[in-house]
C-alpha cells in the first residue's frame, strides 16, 4: 500500500487520492468489514489489487470533475484581486507588483482607468500575470506557503466535484446493507458479527452524507481560491528579491548560452 502512494507526488496525494479516499469511506468500510480477513486467499488479493486501481481512476476522475467544478465557479484565476479597491493584498504592494510583472510580460500595466472602461484587457492582463507566477513559482520549497495553499484549493475543489458521485454511491451503500440485514443471504449471514458491522456502515453513511451535504461546498472552494490566488499575487515579493538568474525562463536561457 505504500509503495503504491508512492506513485503519486505530493499534490496529487493530498488534493486528488486523499479526497478520492474521503469520497469512498463509507463503500471503502463496507468492503474492509465485509472480507473474511482470517482465511485471505487469491481471490481475495485479486479484489484488493483492483480496490488499488480503481483508487487511482477514482482520484482521475477527483481532477476531471474537480477542473469541471473550477471551470463552472470561476475559480483559480481571480483576476480581480489585483484590481485597485481589493482588499486583499494592500495598494502598494500591487502597484509594485504591477509594475514587475509588467516588466516580465513586456507589456503596459492596466491602469485604475483601464479597469473601468476595460475590464476585459485588465483582467487579461492580470490573467496573464498569473501564468507567468505559476510557471515560476514551482519551486516547492521556496514557495512553500504558495504551494500549500495550492494543495487546499485542489482538495477542497476536487471533493466539491466527487459530491454527487459520494452521495449516490452512499444511497447503494445504504440500500445493499439494508438488503443484508433483511434477506440475510448464507454467506453474508456467516461473516462474524455482521449485524453490527452493518450497523457500524449505516451509522458511517449518514455522518459521511451529512459531511458531504453541508461542509462541502461552493463557499469552501472559494475561500481557498481566494487565498490561494492572493499568496499568489504577494509571491511577487520573494520573485522580486531573487536574481533573475533564478527564474526557470533566465536558468535556461543561461543553460543554452553555455
Amino acid at each position: 500500500m505504500m509503495d503504491f502512494f508512492k506513485q503519486f507526488d505530493t499534490y496529487s496525494l493530498k488534493a486528488r487520492v486523499f479526497p478520492a479516499l474521503i469520497a469512498g469511506l463509507p463503500t471503502l468500510a463496507l468492503l474492509f468489514m465485509l472480507v473474511p480477513w482470517d482465511r485471505i486467499g487469491p481471490p481475495h488479493l485479486t479484489a484488493s489489487a483492483m480496490g488499488l486501481v480503481l483508487l487511482f481512476a477514482f482520484a482521475d476522475v477527483a481532477r476531471r470533475t474537480g477542473r469541471h467544478v473550477e471551470t463552472k465557479l470561476g475559480t483559480r484565476s481571480a483576476p480581480e484581486q489585483w484590481h485597485r479597491g481589493n482588499a486583499d493584498v494592500a495598494e502598494g504592494a500591487k502597484d509594485r507588483y504591477r509594475a514587475f510583472i509588467a516588466d516580465k510580460l513586456k507589456l503596459p500595466a492596466p491602469t485604475a482607468e483601464d479597469e473601468r472602461t476595460d475590464s476585459a484587457r485588465a483582467n487579461d492582463f492580470y490573467r496573464s500575470a498569473g501564468n507567468w507566477l505559476r510557471e515560476n513559482t514551482r519551486d516547492t520549497r521556496t514557495h512553500a506557503i504558495l504551494f500549500g495553499e495550492n494543495i487546499t484549493y485542489g482538495f477542497r475543489r476536487n471533493l466539491l466535484g466527487l459530491k454527487p458521485i459520494s452521495l449516490l454511491v452512499n444511497i447503494l451503500v445504504l440500500a445493499f446493507c439494508v438488503v443484508l440485514l433483511w434477506f440475510r443471504p448464507l454467506y453474508f449471514a456467516a461473516l462474524p458479527n455482521i449485524d453490527e458491522k452493518l450497523v457500524m456502515i449505516i451509522a458511517a453513511v449518514f455522518l459521511h452524507s451529512a459531511y458531504m451535504l453541508f461542509a462541502v461546498n461552493k463557499s469552501a472552494v472559494r475561500d481557498a481560491s481566494r487565498a490561494y490566488g492572493t499568496q499568489l499575487v504577494l509571491s511577487c515579493e520573494t520573485l522580486m528579491r531573487q536574481p533573475t538568474a533564478t527564474t526557470p525562463q533566465a536558468r535556461r536561457k543561461r543553460n543554452n548560452n553555455g
